[in-house]
């Protein structure tokens, strides 16, 4: 059958489903359509067009990857997080807003890789939404500048190039001779070679050319076959950004270092029962630091709390003073960071001890997680991911333009901030309030308190209500003296507007033990949901039965895994 044929078929099949008799027909029925306004020529115009088969997109130029060699690299790089769902690509959600979607897409526009499934990747952390990175870390293979059947020269003799004998970065170059092009009908052999001295790619400069500017790859390395960005990491840092109001820095990193050593963190995390069984984690490190105010130098911008003498830095005005938390371990669990931040600044604040942190830690009389709320994501930065065996290279050019790029959007920020401390300042100097007002204001917060803690304690709590210290002549008082007058009188802080009681963490309900959890997840007759229960079943079967290693095979895997690893000079 001829295709006008089939076409003409297919016409009289759609007229028939329409109930239209003939083409004659159809056209008179579109005229009354038009004549009665029902609908209009361009809406004809925008179906025809929609209807209109497009041409397919013609082969990116250079995209014959198979043309040339590959190799494994690993890239550091850091990210916004402010702007993204995480770093993990979901590939199934058809709104995926992740890191990895726009690097991948990056890899493929600029032809380094086929496919995620193809090239071998892997990472080291994964952060959640909100949370940034500056050290992050992936590994994966890549389209090198070198052609497949290229031979390198070493003085009179040519060997076949390997991928050990590539440059370990974009400066190093290398005498070889390489294939010529193809043309139609032709088949390079070893008399079609030419001899050229080649550059490896800057894949730094490369992959930002098209990279979002909120994600930035600083530099690259070569690495070992059974190099792993997750398993080779020695160790991770996290930094947690605060500022420091009036908290207790002293309490603050005592409780860090009740953490430091190997500890069951359960209740100081969010358990992910289908893929993880055992949540003890080794923290190295944990400290409180703080921006030196005085030196207005960039070396030495931020000091460790516990090295000043007698607490120095504790005088003056320090509530806008910009502190981080500091962790350094080896492996994290999910939402451990901001658990561990949420604690801390509990204890900040004085509604903890120090010692809660032991106390959650001792799983044997604590099971159970007691309720609490994560940190915000927003301040948390997964700062650098350590390797044994890992030097990454860097550009120059690239570094230049990275390093432009962070101070313009410091500057722009920091601007931003100064701005809004303006407006801070300008209200206390410049607005005026009722004493009236104040102390109603505070009178019923003390009282709305008071009635939340008689609640929670089972007898009547009564307020204790201040006097304002002074009065004015015409009863109008500074707002600066206002807030003084709030700040000394209530709980309220200056990110807190409104009335909360504390009931300490000891104190409250807990959620489901392990054992609980794994038995809700392994019993026969689920009653949450057929489909979601089969599904968190089979990941636990997948990931902790069929997985099981033992303590000795664990530690030759990492032992080997650490030593891999490769260098950019």
């Amino acid at each position: 059958m001829s295709s006008h044929e089939e076409n003409t078929r297919n016409q009289d099949s759609l007229l028939k489903d329409l109930g239209i008799k003939s083409s004659n027909e159809a056209v008179k029925v579109l005229h009354s359509l038009l004549t009665q306004n029902i609908i209009n020529p361009s809406q004809i115009k925008a179906a025809s067009k929609n209807n209109t088969k497009k041409k397919p997109k013609k082969a990116q130029k250079g995209s014959n990857i198979n043309r040339y060699m590959t190799r494994h690299i690993a890239l550091r790089f850091h990210y916004d997080g402010a702007t993204y769902n995480g770093l993990a690509q979901n590939v199934n959600s058809p709104t995926d807003n992740s890191v990895e979607k726009a690097l991948f897409a990056a890899l493929q526009k600029t032809c380094l890789i086929e496919s995620r499934e193809s090239c071998g990747y892997s990472r080291s952390g994964r952060t959640d939404k909100g949370v940034s990175a500056f050290g992050q870390v992936v590994a994966l293979r890549v389209r090198s500048a070198f052609p497949i059947g290229s031979y390198l020269i070493d003085g009179d003799s040519k060997s076949l190039l390997q991928e050990d004998n590539l440059p370990k970065n974009h400066l190093e170059k290398l005498k070889c001779l390489v294939p010529k092009k193809k043309t139609k009908n032709s088949q390079n052999d070893e008399s079609d070679l030419v001899e050229k001295e080649m550059l490896e790619k800057d894949f730094a400069q490369l992959i930002n050319n098209v990279l979002p500017s909120n994600i930035r790859i600083l530099g690259w390395s070569p690495v070992s076959d059974e190099f792993s960005a997750r398993f080779s990491t020695r160790s991770r840092l996290y930094r947690y950004f605060f500022v420091r109001r009036d908290l207790d820095l002293q309490a603050m990193e005592l409780g860090c270092k009740y953490m430091i050593g190997r500890h069951d963190f359960r209740n100081l995390c969010k358990m992910n029962c289908e893929e993880v069984d055992n949540f003890e984690r080794v923290i190295h490190e944990g400290k409180i630091i703080v921006s030196n105010g005085n030196n207005e130098s960039d070396e030495f911008p931020y000091e460790e709390y516990s090295k000043f003498s007698n607490h120095e830095m504790d005088s003056g005005d320090t509530s806008r003073q910009v502190c981080y938390i500091e962790i350094k371990g080896q492996a994290f669990l999910w939402h451990q960071i901001r658990c561990i931040a949420s604690v801390l600044f509990m204890i900040g604040e004085g509604l903890e001890k120090p010692e809660v942190v032991q106390e959650l830690l001792d799983i044997k009389t604590n099971p159970g997680k007691p309720s609490y709320q994560f940190a915000p994501d927003l301040p948390l930065v997964l700062h650098s991911c350590e390797y044994s065996n890992l030097r990454f290279g860097h550009s120059v050019q690239n570094l230049w333009r990275t390093s432009c790029d962070l101070e313009n959007r410091w500057e722009e920020l920091s601007l931003t901030a100064e701005r809004l401390k303006n407006g801070l300042l300008s209200l206390r100097d410049e607005a005026e309030v009722k004493e009236e007002d104040v102390y109603n204001f505070v009178k019923a917060i003390l009282e709305e308190k008071a009635t939340k803690e008689s609640k929670r304690r089972g007898y009547r709590i009564e307020p204790v209500i201040p006097s304002l210290p002074s009065s004015s002549p015409d009863g109008i008082i500074k707002w600066s003296a206002a807030l003084e007058f709030i700040k000394n009188n209530t709980d309220l802080t200056s990110t807190q507007p409104t009335v909360s009681v504390h009931i300490p963490l000891m104190e409250r309900g807990r959620g489901s033990t392990y054992e609980e959890k794994i038995q809700a997840i392994t019993r026969a007759n689920p009653v949450d949901g057929h489909v979601s229960s089969k599904r968190r079943r089979e990941a636990y079967e997948q990931n902790i039965k069929k997985k099981k290693c033992t303590k000795d095979e664990d530690e030759l895997f990492y032992k080997k895994m650490t030593s891999q690893g490769g260098s950019g000079f």
